[in-house]
C-alpha cells in the first residue's frame, strides 16, 4: 500500500544519450528476461512479471525463490499477496453499484455511515481521490503493534486506529494518500449490498473472470504456489517475515494473486466486460487537484499517452499494477521481498521495463552494494563538470557524503561501488571519476543508456 506516485521521466537525467551496442541486436523477449536476470542476480527483484502489448504476452516468468528455505523457485502461477492493488477491485464494485443507481460516488459518507466523524464534510469521491483529510491507518501496521495484525482483527479495531484522529486538512483541498479511505469504501460496499465485502468482490469479480488464484485469507491459504514473503536486513540478508492478516488491509489492500489471474483483470477493465464506458473512463481519469482516480493513480508515459497504475506494499511483498490502455500495454510485477530496502524497490526496474518494451535507451540494472571510501577521496571529486553548453553537472560534499546536481533537476546523493564508481538509487546511472597522470581527477563519465563524458570546469 505504498503512497509513491508513479513518474515516468522519458528524458535521462543526464540528457539524451543514445542507446548502448549490448542493448541492440535482440528481441524484446530476451532484452526484458536478461533485465530483470540480471535485477535478480543483484538482489534487486525477487518475484514473477508479465509484461503484454497489444494482446501479446511478451514476457510472463518467476525469477529468485518462492521459498528460500526449500529452494522453491518462483514461476507464472506464483501466489502473493497484492497490497493496494486490491484498490482496483474496490474502485470496480462502487462503480458497478453506480451503474446499478445504487449509490452515487458524489454522495457524502455521511449517507452511508452516519456515526463517522465529519462524515456530512466528505464525499465517496473525496476517499477515492485521497483528498478527505483523513488519517492514514498504515503507520499503525508497521508500529510497535504490528504483530497484532497479522492475525484476523475486527473493522471496529482497524477503525479505532483512525476514526477519531483530527482531519489532516478540510475535505477537497488537498491530496494526501490515506488507506483509511478505501477501508471506508469496503464498509459502504458491505451497507449497500448488505454483503461481506469479500463476498461481493468474489460474486462480482473473482468468480465470473474465473480468477482460480485470487482470493482474501493469504495467510491460511494451503496452495503450493504460495510465496513466502520476505525483508532483506541490512541490505543483504533475507529474512522471511509475518504476513499482515487480511481483515487488516480488508478492501485497501488485503487480495492475493497471481500475475496470470491480474491479467486477466487487466483485460477485463480495458474492454469494459465489467465496467460500462462511462465508467471506465471515471476510472482512468484523475479526480483534480490530484493525480488518482477511482482505483487507479493517472500519469503520462511518451508523447502524452495515458498510463495508469497502482503499486502496493505490504510487509513482505511489493507490487505494481501499470496499464496504458491506448495500446493495451499491461506490465505486473509481484515481489515476495517487500521495498523497505533501495535496492529491492520496483519503480527504476519498472521504468526500464517500459522503455524496452518501447524500444527506448535504458540502463541495465547494478548492485547496489556500497563500499567505504575515504573522506579525502569523496572531497577530491568535488566540483563541477561540463555536460553540455547549458548542462552543469555539480558534485559537493556534505555530511560525508557525495552528492550531485544537475542543471534544473534536484539533488541526489552518490553511493560508492569502489573508490571510483558510484551509482545513484533513485535514477538507474552511474558515474565513473577519472584522473589524468598526475593524479588529477580531470573528468567523469556517466554511465545512462550509454556513456557521456563530463570534463570538469
Amino acid at each position: 500500500m505504498r503512497l509513491l506516485l508513479l513518474l515516468v521521466s522519458l528524458i535521462a537525467l543526464f540528457g539524451c544519450i543514445s542507446p548502448s551496442k549490448a542493448q541492440s541486436g535482440r528481441t524484446t523477449t530476451e532484452k526484458l528476461d536478461e533485465y530483470i536476470t540480471a535485477a535478480a542476480r543483484h538482489h534487486r527483484f525477487n518475484g514473477t512479471v508479465l509484461l503484454a502489448k497489444q494482446g501479446q504476452i511478451l514476457l510472463q516468468k518467476g525469477y529468485g525463490w518462492r521459498n528460500e528455505a526449500t529452494q522453491t523457485p518462483n514461476d507464472s502461477n506464483s501466489i502473493y499477496q497484492l497490497g493496494s492493488i486490491t484498490k482496483t477491485f474496490t474502485a470496480a464494485a462502487i462503480l458497478q453499484l453506480q451503474e446499478e443507481k445504487k449509490l452515487s460516488v458524489k454522495d457524502k459518507l455521511s449517507q452511508y455511515l452516519p456515526d463517522y466523524p465529519n462524515a456530512d464534510q466528505i464525499t465517496i469521491e473525496q476517499l477515492f481521490a485521497h483528498t478527505s483529510g483523513i488519517y492514514d491507518y498504515k503507520g499503525v501496521l508497521y508500529s510497535n503493534d504490528s504483530l497484532e495484525f497479522t492475525r484476523p482483527v475486527s473493522k471496529e479495531r482497524v477503525l479505532s486506529t483512525f476514526k477519531d484522529k483530527p482531519l489532516r486538512h478540510k475535505p477537497g483541498k488537498e491530496v494526501a494518500y490515506t488507506n483509511s479511505g478505501y477501508f471506508l469504501l469496503g464498509l459502504i460496499i458491505e451497507k449497500v449490498t448488505q454483503q461481506p465485502f469479500e463476498s461481493v468482490i468474489r460474486k462480482r469479480f473473482i468468480e465470473p473472470l474465473q480468477l482460480t488464484r485470487t482470493g482474501f485469507d493469504f495467510i491460511n491459504l494451503k496452495r503450493s504456489e504460495k510465496t513466502t514473503g520476505y525483508t532483506y536486513w541490512k541490505d543483504s540478508v533475507l529474512v522471511a517475515v509475518r504476513p499482515l492478516d487480511s481483515t487488516a488491509a480488508y478492501s485497501a489492500g488485503g487480495m492475493y494473486s497471481s500475475v496470470g489471474d491480474l491479467y486477466r483483470w487487466a483485460q477485463a477493465m480495458l474492454t469494459n466486460q465489467l465496467l460500462k464506458p462511462a465508467s471506465q473512463k471515471l476510472a482512468f481519469t484523475a479526480i483534480k487537484p490530484g493525480n488518482w482516480s477511482y482505483g487507479w493513480g493517472i500519469n503520462l508515459f511518451q508523447k502524452g499517452q495515458k498510463l495508469v497504475f497502482q503499486n502496493g506494499n505490504l510487509p513482505g511483498f511489493a507490487t505494481f499494477f501499470v496499464l496504458l490502455p491506448e495500446d493495451n500495454t499491461v506490465l505486473i510485477m509481484l515481489a515476495n521481498v517487500d521495498d523497505t530496502s533501495d535496492a529491492t524497490t520496483l519503480e527504476p526496474l519498472l521504468k526500464d521495463l517500459l522503455f524496452i518494451t518501447y524500444g527506448m535507451p535504458y540502463q541495465m540494472p547494478v548492485s547496489f552494494r556500497t563500499v567505504s571510501v575515504n573522506d579525502s577521496i569523496l572531497e577530491t571529486y568535488v566540483g563541477s563538470y561540463q555536460l553540455a553548453p547549458n548542462r552543469i553537472l555539480s558534485i559537493t560534499f556534505d555530511n560525508r557524503k557525495l552528492f550531485l546536481q544537475v542543471t534544473g533537476q534536484q539533488r541526489f546523493e552518490l553511493f560508492p561501488s569502489s573508490e571510483t564508481d558510484f551509482f545513484l538509487k533513485a535514477v538507474n546511472a552511474q558515474l565513473t571519476f577519472q584522473k589524468d597522470a598526475a593524479g588529477r581527477v580531470t573528468q567523469v563519465v556517466v554511465h545512462q543508456n550509454g556513456d557521456l563524458v563530463a570534463k570538469r570546469l
